[in-house]
Parts: C-alpha cells; sequence; structure tokens
C-alpha cells in the first residue's frame, strides 16, 4: 500500500510542476495596455457591458479598483498561473492521496 501513496504522492508532484512552464510562460509575454481610467456608465455599456455588470463596475470602482480595457488576446495572457481546470483536477488528485493514507492506515 506504500507503493500507491509514494504513486500518488509522485503524480501529485508532477501534476504541479506540469503548470508552471505555462506561468513563466505567461509572464514572459509582456503586453502593454492602455492607462486605468474612470469610466461612465455609458461608456462601460458601449464596451459590451450589460446594466447589471454595468452596474458592478461602477461599484468596484468607487472602492478603488482599476478598470481597464483590453482585447481578447490580452484578456486571456493576463489570466496567469493556475486554471480553474487546473484546480479541480488538483482538488480530485488531493482527494485520492487523503483517501489512500486513510485506507494505509
Amino acid at each position: 500500500m506504500k507503493s500507491v501513496v509514494k504513486a500518488v504522492a509522485f503524480s501529485f508532484a508532477l501534476a504541479s510542476f506540469a503548470a508552471m512552464p505555462v506561468a513563466y510562460a505567461e509572464e514572459a509575454a509582456q503586453f502593454r495596455t492602455a492607462a486605468p481610467q474612470t469610466f461612465s456608465s455609458d461608456e462601460l455599456q458601449q464596451y459590451g457591458l450589460d446594466a447589471a455588470s454595468t452596474e458592478r463596475a461602477l461599484e468596484l470602482q468607487d472602492q478603488g479598483y482599476e478598470i481597464r480595457v483590453l482585447s481578447r488576446e490580452e484578456a486571456e495572457e493576463y489570466q496567469a498561473g493556475i486554471t480553474d481546470n487546473q484546480w479541480i483536477w488538483l482538488g480530485i488528485l488531493a482527494g485520492v492521496i487523503i483517501i489512500a493514507v486513510a485506507v494505509a492506515d
């Protein structure tokens, strides 16, 4: 049973390192965006936000958050790090490890 635990731990380690090159590649891809500015409700809706999203954006802006306009390509590059799917897989893997350890004892 110890070999199963070791195999699962090794898989977890590999999964953790598999995401690292992607994060480094995204950090290396530098792009320039427009400076943050204050937007009106009309301007936000011209950029394609619906009424609820516009209201939320204005609330965040009032709280001091910066709003920037990004192209689709810039927005895709902007999300660096671990994706939602990778978190799900890591969670599943952690669950398998916990179960394997519990069964081994």
